[in-house]
């Protein structure tokens, strides 16, 4: 099976949905955006919205649990290590036929290239945190970063929504 179309895709996301800035206001906005696309779908989710020295959003819903918790910490460290989204990450190790073990440096308790953390860039300089969903089909914890953050900063999700 090939992921190269999603894999371009993910790569548009992380292009344009870039931002001029970064405040506590804006980890709310784009947190809360989350909570209420998962909570119109009926569904529950951790959300976490972080600088890699703090969090600032966090919101535990109906269905989640610790697992959640752990899970919201292993993707943040994949993006944080690799800086790409956790999705378009664990879609090229499986492209490529591998995975994230200790053989690439990594253990695998501390590191989950699943789909729903995604990087906090500001134009013209470093990924600076990162925004993380858990609970729902990794490919619709990816989803909802991607619709809440494209939403906060103009760009239309029809341009750059994953198939």
């Amino acid at each position: 099976m090939s992921y190269a179309a999603d894999i371009a895709k993910m790569l548009e996301q992380e292009r344009l949905l870039v931002m001029d800035g970064f405040t506590e206001a804006d980890a709310f906005s784009i947190g809360n955006a989350i909570r209420i696309i998962v909570e119109n779908e009926g569904l529950g989710a951790l959300i976490e919205v972080r600088l890699w020295d703090r969090q600032l959003f966090l919101c535990a819903m109906k269905g989640t649990s610790s697992d959640n918790v752990d899970w919201v910490r292993r993707k943040v460290n994949v993006v944080q290590r690799f800086q790409t989204s956790s999705y378009r990450k664990g879609l090229e190790l499986k492209e490529a036929g591998a995975q994230l073990d200790v053989s690439r440096g990594v253990n695998p308790l501390d590191y989950a290239a699943a789909g729903g953390g995604f990087p906090i860039r500001i134009k013209e300089g470093p990924i600076i945190g990162a925004i993380t969903v858990s609970g729902l089909p990794q490919r619709d914890d990816h989803r909802v970063v991607v619709e809440a953050l494209a939403a906060h900063v103009g760009v239309d999700i029809r341009d750059i929504a994953l198939d």
